[in-house]
């Protein structure tokens, strides 16, 4: 139903959980078991059109008790021009390269005293929401409010995996969890989520290392499927995937405003 393979990616990423709804607009994302992800309830717009008061009118139409507004368009690459003017401040647009490639991405050395594994235990799952609390504290979230979100992000996550939808990595250091990534797959489509490493471990490889490894395990469990990873259009992060092969595919435009 979906042209994006961007938002296609995120729909398998959210196998299980969310529902894709007809729209007068295109669709409504909709995950009911967490209304507060700002990503996973979103309006999908299947035409280009500059339109904020109607788009976001039928977003709260939607979702009437969201305090996010989030608005992505199902139209790979449209023409920016006047679009930033138009959704003025509180709201923002944004740009993400979609990237992709296909088979595993070269090895890297893995450095020193770093191992790479699966999560599984509770404490596993911990030390990931206070991994990824920190790299979203860096980002300006409220700890006191976002952690909780992530706490029930993670509930998902583990068990989409439990239904062998994908899994999710972790790099360690003496016991340390200092990196991690998810990876949810079919035979199409391989999706990478939520690359993230402590600011203290950045600029040693790991991270690199890291993708080539879940890169691995995604080409052995769907050896014909695309590889997908989404980062900020001009960021350092897409800069490190296509440095590993993948190649700009599309982008992708919201608009939308932050729930805190």
């Amino acid at each position: 139903m979906l042209k994006s393979l961007g938002l296609r990616s995120d729909m398998l990423s959210m196998q299980g959980v969310s529902t894709l709804e007809p729209h007068a607009l295109g669709h409504i994302m909709r995950t009911p078991s967490e209304p507060t992800y700002w990503s996973g309830n979103v309006l999908i717009r299947d035409t280009f059109g500059i339109q904020p008061d109607a788009d976001i009118a039928a977003f709260k139409d939607a979702f009437p008790d969201a305090t996010h507004v989030k608005i992505l368009w199902d139209t790979p690459g449209p023409d920016l021009s006047g679009m930033r003017d138009a959704f003025r401040d509180p709201f923002a647009v944004d740009t993400f390269d979609v990237l992709t490639r296909k088979g595993a991405t070269p090895a890297c050395a893995v450095p020193d005293g770093v191992v790479f594994r699966p999560l599984r235990s509770d404490a596993d799952w911990v030390a990931s929401v206070d991994l990824a609390s920190g790299v979203a504290a860096e980002e300006g979230y409220d700890p006191a409010v976002h952690t909780p979100f992530l706490v029930r992000r993670n509930v998902t996550r583990r068990a989409q995996i439990a239904d062998g939808l994908g899994d999710w990595f972790g790099a360690f250091e003496g016991g340390y969890l200092v990196a991690q990534m998810g990876m949810f797959h079919d035979q199409t489509i391989a999706r990478f989520q939520s690359v993230e490493t402590r600011a203290t471990h950045r600029r040693r490889g790991i991270c690199a290392a890291l993708l080539a490894h879940v890169s691995g395990w995604a080409a052995h469990r769907a050896p014909s499927a695309t590889q997908v990873i989404i980062a900020e259009a001009d960021s350092d992060a897409g800069r490190l995937y296509r440095r590993a092969g993948f190649a700009l595919t599309e982008t992708l435009v919201e608009a939308g405003r932050a729930g805190y």
